[in-house]
């Protein structure tokens, strides 16, 4: 039976357009962040007193205290994650955008990484390819996490984090 709202050419290209349709993210992100801080503080104080009486000589007394300190600090952090994951449309609102959202989990030698993206694409930014750059998603939310030895590694330990906690 003909359905009017199923209905695709054979000849048209097979994009994405409809709520549960399949949709191919090709995520190429990077992010870099800077910060430094540099401080200098000096500070003296000098009190002098004098005195003299009568046929005496001069006496007195001269103090001079003073304190100087410097500081510095410098943060750089870096990332890059490029990958394909392929979601599913959501939903389709009233503008024509498509709300999208999905999730692929990758499991090696006891290391499980995770990538999620979710978000809103323009129906004229998918590609012939029914590809869309992570780049063109509004709202993007994109979290690459992964979990096993090797994430537990490179967390500080317990330690660390407590004298990072106090100060130290």
């Amino acid at each position: 039976m003909f359905n009017a709202g199923a209905y695709q050419s054979l000849i048209a290209d097979q994009k994405a357009y409809r709520v549960g349709d399949a949709l191919t993210v090709l995520v190429q992100e990077s992010a870099a962040a800077s910060s430094s801080v540099d401080s200098n503080g000096n500070r003296s104080s000098d009190v002098n007193l004098r005195g003299q009486t009568l046929g005496q000589r001069q006496r007195g007394v001269d103090v001079s205290v003073g304190t100087g300190s410097e500081g510095g600090g410098q943060t750089v952090r870096s990332g890059r994650v490029t990958a394909q994951i392929t979601v599913t449309v959501q939903e389709v609102q009233a503008n024509g955008e498509l709300v999208i959202a999905g999730q692929q989990t990758v499991a090696l030698n006891g290391e499980k990484q995770v990538i999620s993206v979710a978000g809103r694409v323009r129906p004229r930014d998918v590609l012939d390819s029914n590809a869309v750059l992570s780049s063109r998603i509004a709202d993007a939310q994109i979290s690459y996490r992964g979990e096993g030895y090797l994430a537990d590694k490179s967390q500080p330990s317990v330690l660390s984090r407590f004298f990072n906690f106090i100060g130290l």
